[in-house]
């Protein structure tokens, strides 16, 4: 799988971001150069997705809208999202460093749609597939 991840309007111009993914050698995509800034997020949503790219984003949100689930489900969007909203861009910058082997693996063996958790120390948890939310998957395993 070609790897392209497209960022979005938070992340565009995030120099530790840009760095991380150049010097792991992967291909990316800047909202700014597809979209007006504020255009919704299923509009974009439904562009990436069909281009097969991958979200990356610090907006941990999408996972509680409707409609912005709704639209990575119908058009098969992967999307990973910084678990910590206070992270630095250098934070951002060295957790990708260190997730990015893990984001690769997801990508090769879990097909769209999915939602994955980059922590800050780099750790990589699917939190979301086309089954639905894998903790309340989990949770309702403990209770049966």
């Amino acid at each position: 799988m070609d790897l392209i991840f497209f960022l979005d309007e938070n992340l565009g111009n995030c120099k530790p971001i840009l760095e991380s993914l150049t010097k792991s050698g992967v291909r990316y995509e800047r909202y700014h150069d597809h979209f007006d800034p504020g255009v919704e997020d299923a509009a974009w949503l439904r562009f990436v997705g069909e281009r097969g790219w991958v979200v990356l984003t610090k907006d941990k949100r999408t996972r509680y809208n409707q409609l912005e689930k709704a639209t990575i489900r119908r058009y098969k969007v992967a999307e990973f999202y910084f678990g910590s909203g206070n992270m630095s861009g250098a934070e951002m910058g060295s957790a990708l460093d260190k997730a990015i082997s893990s984001i690769r693996r997801i990508c090769e063996v879990q097909q769209p749609p999915f939602i994955g958790r980059i922590s800050k120390s780099g750790i990589v948890t699917l939190v979301e597939n086309s089954r639905g939310s894998t903790h309340e998957r989990k949770r309702r395993r403990r209770t049966t």
